[in-house]
């Protein structure tokens, strides 16, 4: 595999179709990207591959989305997601790292992420990358069918 020289920067216009294409990936993408990046409280981040400007703006390996909430200083950790291909490489955790710096930056106190706990990997991920089980929520999904009783775990990265 080649070594990637990974930049992590904020998302434009222009990224909108990468970073979606990398979502749907792994998940149906559910957000308006182009307005969060209008959105005062949202940070969207990009982790792009360090080529030449030309070939960059299409190269979009991972990106994050955090909504902060200012009234209990946190930030939300909305959106995380990096392509198939490049996953187990640490860019997920540049990814994270470098929202704590900006989240840190902004006076918030703390990160917080919702998973499930059938995602192993990413609760894995979570707790290597220094959060902590923090909380669940029985009622926070819909849970059709009725009988699915999925929960939600929460985790937070105390800044």
């Amino acid at each position: 595999m080649n070594e990637l020289t990974v930049v992590i920067r904020e998302g434009n216009l222009q990224d909108v179709p990468g970073l979606e294409a990398v979502i749907n990936q792994h998940w149906k993408v559910n957000i308006d990207h182009g307005k969060e990046l209008k959105n005062p409280d949202a940070i969207l981040l990009v982790a792009v591959d360090d080529l030449a400007p030309s070939r960059r703006r299409n190269r979009i390996l991972g990106t994050a989305l955090m909504w902060v909430t200012k009234w209990n200083r946190t930030g939300y950790l909305v959106e995380l997601a990096v392509a198939k291909e490049h996953q187990r490489r640490g860019i997920a955790l540049k990814l994270v790292q470098d929202l704590a710096k900006r989240a840190s930056g902004l006076g918030l106190r703390a990160i917080i992420v919702e998973t499930q706990p059938d995602n192993k990997a990413g609760m894995d991920f979570y707790l290597h990358s220094g959060f902590r089980l923090c909380g669940y929520n029985d009622r926070y999904y819909t849970n059709n069918p009725a009988s699915s009783h999925e929960i939600a775990l929460f985790f937070s990265l105390e800044l």
